[in-house]
């Protein structure tokens, strides 16, 4: 009985690219010519110089760790971390938005905007006006989803 079956998981398209390959060369590399580097400058140690290298490490770390432990306990109260109370602002719960009461939006100023965008339509659509169309959105990019919101807003003013 097989509970604990491996799926061969299909990975898509995941060839690392050239750079990547070259990053993981050059380390490769790297860590051949310091390992080959180490083993030229140890290879003459005896046992004996091993063994008092290991104890001499394992000294110096359990040595230093036993100084930051003392040291947490016994140490300069300047050096120990100090907890901060966190203060609440006064204003944050506050968007920052204004309310403003809906504004008033005359017939003639729908019938321009409704205008313009009639022409804005036409201009898409004609081959001729297509470039005249792409230059104006191009260079005012949020203008027709301005336009239709503003056309919404008026059409919700009047359902009111």
């Amino acid at each position: 009985m097989k509970l604990f079956r491996r799926r061969k998981e299909k990975k898509a398209d995941s060839k690392p690219n050239a750079i990547s390959k070259g990053m993981q060369a050059g380390y490769k590399r790297l860590q051949g010519c310091w390992a080959i580097w180490m083993m030229k400058r140890t290879e003459n140690f005896s046992h004996r110089t091993w063994v008092v290298a290991l104890i001499l490490f394992v000294l110096s770390g359990s040595t230093y760790s036993t100084y930051l432990a003392v040291n947490a306990f016994t140490g300069k109260k300047s050096n120990a971390i100090t907890i901060t109370p966190i203060k609440k602002l006064k204003h944050a719960t506050e968007t920052g938005e204004v309310h403003i009461e809906a504004a008033d939006l005359s017939e003639a100023e729908y019938t321009r905007i409704k205008r313009f965008r009639v022409y804005m339509d036409s201009l898409a659509r004609s081959p001729s006006g297509k470039i005249l169309y792409d230059s104006i959105t191009n260079q005012r990019p949020g203008l027709m989803d301005s336009v239709r919101f503003i056309e919404n807003y008026y059409q919700q003013l009047k359902q009111k």
